[in-house]
């Protein structure tokens, strides 16, 4: 029979998410994360009540220590153990003190799987955890299954003290040196740019080695290798990889779009991990609002939603809830928020049904960090983070409240899914909307400003783009900050790709779709004509040189491969081919492409149990979609789509 190794549900994700979040090394020094680390349950019990339907035997395999007991007979691991035809009960006893706990049972009758159970504290059944990689009594499930793949390098530079190699494209994994000179002492020193490989000095990432003819050095990401100590050394590398299916595509008549479309991809890639990691070289840490952006983008190219719950998982922890996720506010709403969006997006009710009580204590906590006036502010160590913009964060931060306020709402919705409705949330929602707009629209600005407690009356982009998002502007107000702020070069510019995705996310939803198609043909080729293989953390067209290169007040410490500036993806699959759900697991969905500028435009949107696949020009629209349920909208017309035949339309 086939069987798994089971775990506590949820533990596989957290204990793969813990390793994730403390494999950071900065200046050959190991930088832990800075928040709480929940653990897995250390001690855990299975159950599990079977009729078995002929005489046989099974063998019990643990990772870690215990035993099993069959109709209350306690049996030791290793063992082989007689079942007698008929009705049973099992329970695996197994703990691990450093490791994951987890069961394998190997047998002809008997096997571990989504039949096996565990139990909380009021004794409600939870199912177990398995993956289905882990199905061998050899399978190693603290060992995450990757691909790899051997890479080159591209070129070689002698200087006068060592070797440059470029490898061509940033690359994730492990750097081998063969033939080295084992009495040599060698610098290995890694970069983005071939600027910080070059400044031995300054690189983020460099290790010292010697006393050996050939090196495997721990996974890192690079683009460029500089090695002192050893001019002869052979160098190639091995990229990692998780082996997502990429089923989304985009092709356009714009080669630049098309440039920036790849380069977006292949950045989510590289940060597609256990879980989703922010950025490739420097934290490689699961952050809150990162993932939250990178779900959107990448339903539109791998429509994996394992890896978005692993991330969900790994971000919240386990109770109690104590601390905001990674210490900051906004990424504890974002979380909430995503929460929703990935049931929309994927219909998992059994996931929300499991994760809903820890997004009750999480609202609980927030809701304990409100103000006399119903806004969540910072207490004692919170950090409010919004953006790396020139926010006035000096008293109640208004972009907090947008996120507060559809936290709230996605609660009440999620609280239905999870057959335990809170009209509450839904109720201070709308008490918070009427809150935000008489504390923070100001009608001399036509705009919310950043902060109601502050002596300056400051107006920044990313409350407002938050009012148009999530439905808290009215109509007039929508026009006004069009006009007086998102169209306002006097507003000061974001200059991350993680807001800027924001905002193009807001001009979608205001139809400004040529905003967009500039903003991609400025902003985003900025970064290609850079030479970027990989989305930048931060960009200002204003730098100029390495100063590209700087951040948190080091010459190197921008990451250039980071995940939350591709959302080129989403916005594409999204407003120009035109694909949305309307109902959960796109039960319903439209299409609604846009060609703009552009001579044509054709690509695939994967959707659950299905795809959409767009072809548009001047002369002639083709959809085509294997799911029914489907509307396409176009020149004002609606027109249902039938599965599995195109729907031609020629101009």
């Amino acid at each position: 029979m086939k069987s798994y190794w089971i775990w506590n549900y949820g533990d596989y994700e957290l204990f793969h998410s813990n390793l994730v979040n403390c494999r950071r090394q900065q200046y050959e020094a190991e930088v832990p994360p800075f928040w709480k680390l929940y653990d897995v349950e250390r001690n855990v019990i299975f159950f599990c009540e079977k009729e078995i339907e002929n005489d046989g035997v099974m063998k019990l395999h643990l990772n870690g220590k215990g035993c099993i007991m069959l109709d209350d007979i306690r049996y030791p691991s290793d063992e082989e153990i007689k079942i007698a035809k008929g009705y049973h009960t099992f329970k695996i006893c197994v703990f691990n003190l450093s490791g994951l706990p987890s069961a394998y049972i190997e047998s002809d009758v008997l096997s571990t799987d989504g039949s096996w159970y565990t139990k909380n504290a009021e004794g409600k059944k939870i199912t177990v955890g398995f993956e289905k990689a882990y199905d061998s009594p050899s399978a190693d499930v603290e060992k995450f299954n990757f691909s790899y793949e051997r890479v080159e390098f591209v070129s070689r530079t002698k200087t006068e003290k060592g070797v440059l190699f470029d490898f061509g494209k940033e690359i994730f994994g492990f750097l081998y040196i063969e033939n080295a000179n084992k009495d040599a002492k060698i610098c290995v020193s890694y970069g983005e740019s071939a600027e910080e490989a070059l400044d031995t000095k300054w690189s983020v990432i460099r290790e010292h080695i010697s006393g050996s003819e050939s090196y495997k050095l721990r996974q890192r990401a690079f683009r460029y290798i500089y090695i002192e100590g050893d001019l002869d050394a052979e160098v190639y590398a091995e990229l990692e990889y998780l082996p997502l299916n990429e089923l989304g595509s985009f092709e356009c008549s714009n080669k630049t779009i098309n440039d920036i479309w790849n380069m977006c991809a292949y950045t989510l890639k590289l940060c597609a991990r256990e879980v989703f990691i922010e950025g490739a070289k420097r934290d490689r840490w699961l952050w809150g609002g990162d993932a939250y952006q990178i779900f959107k983008f990448s339903k539109y190219l791998y429509f994996d939603k394992e890896i978005i719950r692993r991330s969900l998982i790994g971000l919240r922890g386990k109770d109690p809830f104590d601390q905001h996720i990674n210490t900051i506010t906004d990424y504890s709403l974002y979380w909430v928020i995503s929460l929703w969006e990935y049931y929309m997006t994927y219909e998992d009710v059994e996931f929300i049904k499991f994760i809903y009580p820890k997004a009750v204590s999480l609202m609980n906590f927030c809701k304990d960090r409100t103000n006399e006036h119903g806004f969540i502010i910072a207490k004692g160590e919170d950090w409010i983070f919004v953006d790396w913009s020139e926010i006035d964060k000096s008293g109640v931060v208004c972009a907090e409240q947008m996120l507060y306020y559809e936290a709230l709402n996605c609660m009440y919705k999620l609280s239905q899914i999870a057959k335990e409705e809170n009209a509450d949330y839904k109720n201070q929602a709308e008490r918070l909307k009427t809150q935000i707009n008489e504390f923070f629209w100001k009608d001399e600005c036509g705009a919310f400003i950043d902060n109601y407690e502050s002596e300056t009356v400051n107006v920044t982009r990313h409350a407002n783009i938050f009012a148009v998002m999530y439905g808290i502007a009215n109509r007039e107000q929508i026009y006004s900050i069009s006009e007086n702020v998102l169209k306002n070069d006097n507003i000061t510019k974001i200059t991350t790709p993680y807001f800027e995705g924001y905002e193009l996310d807001a001009m979608g939803q205001i139809e400004n779709f040529e905003y967009i198609y500039d903003m991609l043909c400025s902003y985003w080729k900025g970064m290609l004509d850079l030479g970027a293989t990989t989305v930048y953390e931060e960009y200002d067209p204003k730098l100029s040189g390495i100063e590209h290169y700087a951040m948190y007040g080091d010459k190197f410490q921008k990451s250039l491969c980071h995940a939350w500036g591709a959302s080129p993806i989403y916005l594409l699959g999204k407003y120009f081919l035109g694909v949305s759900e309307t109902e959960a697991g796109y039960e319903s969905f439209t299409v609604k492409p846009y060609l703009g500028k552009l001579e044509f435009i054709k690509g695939t949107v994967p959707i659950k149990d299905g795809k959409v696949e767009v072809f548009l020009s001047k002369e002639k629209l083709v959809v085509k979609t294997d799911k029914k349920g489907g509307t396409l909208i176009i020149n004002g017309n609606r027109y249902s789509l039938t599965p599995d035949e195109e729907f031609v339309l020629r101009f």
